[in-house]
Formats: structure tokens, C-alpha cells, sequence
């Protein structure tokens, strides 16, 4: 199997179009089509933005040795991002702020209590109207 088709299995993986590809990549459209047929060795940029944004196994794109992930554990996270964007239609801007809202302990917490409150927990309801007044009293 070529780099090209090995480029082409990955997007097939993660269910992203060389569209979204080049843009999360940051690399040219044209780019991407001249890997993916071989006309062109994929440049050190475009390595390095596989590895930090994709946790591509640079040793498996380039030979085909070795597992498609760096660590499946982040091949899952990819995965169920890709799900999450196609089922509710979010661009990668939404999915990036999604993860930033996510990653943010206070953040967490309030969607939490979200799902507590959905489940009918009262007090979670309680605590929550509670912090939404000390906010609306600090940005008023």
C-alpha cells in the first residue's frame, strides 16, 4: 500500500473529506490530493500536523509497519469527535470550542449538573439557579 492510500485509509477512519482534512491540517487542498496520488512525498509539515493534530503513527504512514494510531485510546476520541460533529452538524470551530467548554473544570461541572437536573435531581437544580444568580450579579 502506497502513503497515498494509506492517507486516503486514515480519512476513511476518521470519516473526514481532504477538505476538512487540509483545513484541520492547515495544508493546501492540492496539497493533499498530490499525497494522496502519489505525486508528491508528504512534506515536514504536513508529518508534524499529523502526528500533533491526528496522532497519525508516522512510521505506519510512511511504511505501513506498526499500528494507524500513535494510541488507540486517541484513535477512539477522533473517532467519537467525528460522530458527535456529524450527528449534530457542528463545524470544527464548534468542536473546537465544544472541547475548550469541555476542558474547563467549571465548564464541566455546570453541564453535569445539567444532566443531573435531567435525570430530576432537584438539588442539582437548586445549586445551579444558585451559580447562574452569582453570575448574573458578578456580569449583571
Amino acid at each position: 500500500m502506497t502513503v497515498g492510500k494509506r492517507i486516503k485509509k486514515i480519512k476513511n477512519v476518521l470519516n473526514i473529506t481532504s477538505s476538512a482534512l487540509a483545513k484541520r491540517l492547515s495544508i493546501p487542498l492540492r496539497t493533499i490530493g498530490s499525497y494522496e496520488r502519489d505525486e508528491a512525498p508528504p512534506s515536514e509539515k504536513f508529518l508534524n500536523a499529523m502526528i500533533s493534530q491526528l496522532h497519525v503513527n508516522i512510521n505506519w504512514l510512511l511504511t505501513g509497519a506498526g499500528q494507524m494510531f500513535v494510541n488507540s485510546k486517541d484513535t477512539d476520541d477522533l473517532l467519537y469527535i467525528s460522530k458527535l460533529q456529524d450527528k449534530f452538524s457542528l463545524s470544527d470551530d464548534e468542536i473546537d470550542g465544544l472541547i475548550d467548554v469541555l476542558e474547563c473544570s467549571a465548564s464541566r461541572e455546570m453541564i453535569l449538573r445539567f444532566i443531573q437536573i435531567k435525570k430530576g435531581d432537584k438539588e442539582a437544580l437548586d445549586n445551579l439557579i444558585y451559580n447562574l444568580q452569582g453570575i448574573k450579579a458578578i456580569y449583571g
